[in-house]
């Protein structure tokens, strides 16, 4: 099984579960694909800041120039939100259109039942990892 087809079986799987309709799932499959990719692209920036210092200042510099005195959470708001937006749509019009995610669970689905319960397992291992070395470079910088 594919992280994608862990991802929107899930959703889909855990919506269905409850009676409602499971296309739903492709609305948080598509959010949580966004906000991963989103903090993937955190963690590579701050990865280059800790890796060097040279890129660190240029960095700081550049804020400085653009945004001033800004807050450090306006200023988080400013870039993650439109950012945010461009990776969820160019998602939506990829890997997330509708016929893409009725196929990812028709195959989904013919998954046998002990390993379509490992999909949340599957999709949030590498979330919660990206997630921990991220607050850890955070820390360390």
């Amino acid at each position: 099984m594919t992280f994608i087809e862990a991802l929107y079986g899930s959703q889909y799987a855990e919506i269905d579960k409850n009676g409602k309709d499971g296309n739903k799932g492709r609305l948080n499959g598509n959010i949580f694909l966004s906000v991963f990719i989103l903090l993937c692209i955190v963690l590579l920036f701050i990865f280059l800041t800790f890796l060097s210092k040279t890129f660190s200042q240029a960095a700081t510099n550049a804020v400085v120039a653009n945004f001033g005195n800004m807050s450090g959470r306006s200023i988080g708001k400013l870039l993650a939100i439109p950012l945010f937006l461009v990776i969820y749509f160019v998602i939506t019009k990829t890997i997330g259109t509708e016929a893409n995610f009725k196929a990812v669970i028709a195959k989904f689905l013919t998954y046998p039942e002990e390993i379509r319960d490992k999909a949340n397992s599957k999709i949030l291992m590498p979330f919660f990892i990206v997630l921990g070395l991220l607050i850890l470079l955070i820390f360390l910088n």
